[in-house]
């Protein structure tokens, strides 16, 4: 009996945190796909297209720009949600922001990692004679 009790308590507790979770929704504004990029040997450039689907907190104008140049990428102007496909090529890790043009703040960063399958040996250089 007391089994029972602490098992249906526990059910209970459980659907009620997931009904909690699935009321709230996806929480991130800016979301990229995929998030890593893979090259065959290390040292070499890795390309894909890299997707960047934002859901904005408000309706704005906002700009995805990338964080070391501060290059921007583009803009959108009086809208809450936009996607945006990047042609990507890079030896090393990019990360890229979110900003508001009204407030002139980062709302969101997110970071294109780059990954190798093999990594560079160096070789053992052996003297010969002959």
């Amino acid at each position: 009996m007391y089994f029972k009790m602490i098992s249906l308590c526990s059910l209970l507790v459980a659907s009620a945190s997931y009904a909690q979770t699935k009321d709230e929704g996806p929480t991130e504004i800016l979301n990229v796909m995929p998030s890593k990029c893979v090259a065959l040997n290390e040292g070499r450039t890795c390309y894909t297209d890299v997707k960047f689907a934002v859901t904005a907190p408000d309706i704005g104008d906002y700009c995805l720009r990338e964080s070391g140049t501060k290059k921007i990428l583009q803009c959108w102007a009086n809208t809450k949600s936009f996607m945006y496909t990047l042609n990507f090529g890079s030896t090393e890790s990019i990360s890229y922001e979110l900003i508001s043009k009204q407030k002139r703040d980062t709302l969101a960063v997110t970071t294109i990692e780059v990954n190798w399958v093999h990594k560079i040996k160096s070789k053992k250089r052996r003297w010969r004679i002959f």
